[in-house]
């Protein structure tokens, strides 16, 4: 069981959803990322208190866990020497840790600050969605506005026809194969 855990914060690691070492842990639990704490089985008193501390520190306290493995057993999974803390960041990985580690009465505040999370983040691509979508001009002034600066500004196809004010100026109607090429000047400067 240890090894499957092991395994799956190692793909937390890598997934950049765990804030690795004590003092990234207590970080992440001021600055309101963290979601789950989580400490080895043989972690210092000092650890463990300076944790309670940091998980206490939140209008709504921190849940932390107490991995069934050693530091040095933690740290190997991480990819560094030792390990004794660590914090989950993203809200899905501590509810997937949470189960693999059956901590029911953790299980179901994670689903319901999951849901909170999902519907917020829908909120905010609706908004987004909302601003992409051009608006259609409302009003006989507004379209009228909006013609009248297509045709000043003389976009092909929009406008008057044949207002086209690309083709002015002496090449108009050449191709540009037929240019005026200005005579080659040879010799001293100041002939």
């Amino acid at each position: 069981m240890s090894e499957q855990i092991l395994g799956f914060l190692g793909l937390m690691r890598r997934a950049g959803a765990l804030a690795v070492g004590a003092e990234d842990a207590f970080d992440a639990a001021r600055e309101n990322k963290a979601r789950v704490l989580v400490t080895a089985s043989d972690a210092a008193k000092n650890t463990l208190d300076a944790m309670h501390n940091a998980a206490a520190q939140r209008e709504e306290p921190l849940p932390i866990l107490r991995l069934p493995c050693t530091k040095k057993e933690l740290g190997g999974s991480l990819g560094v020497r030792e390990c004794a803390a660590l914090a989950v960041l993203d809200t899905g990985f501590a509810l997937a840790l949470c189960k693999k580690l059956e901590q029911a009465e953790m299980i179901a505040s994670l689903e319901q600050r999951l849901a909170r999370e999902k519907k917020r983040k829908a909120k905010k691509e609706a908004r987004k969605e909302a601003k992409k979508e051009p608006q259609a001009p409302t009003g006989a002034r507004t379209s009228g506005a909006v013609r009248r600066i297509a045709e000043k500004k003389g976009t092909p196809g929009q406008g008057k026809p044949g207002s086209d004010k690309r083709a002015k100026g002496p090449a108009a109607g050449r191709s540009k194969t037929q240019r005026e090429h200005k005579p080659r000047v040879t010799g001293k400067r100041g002939n």
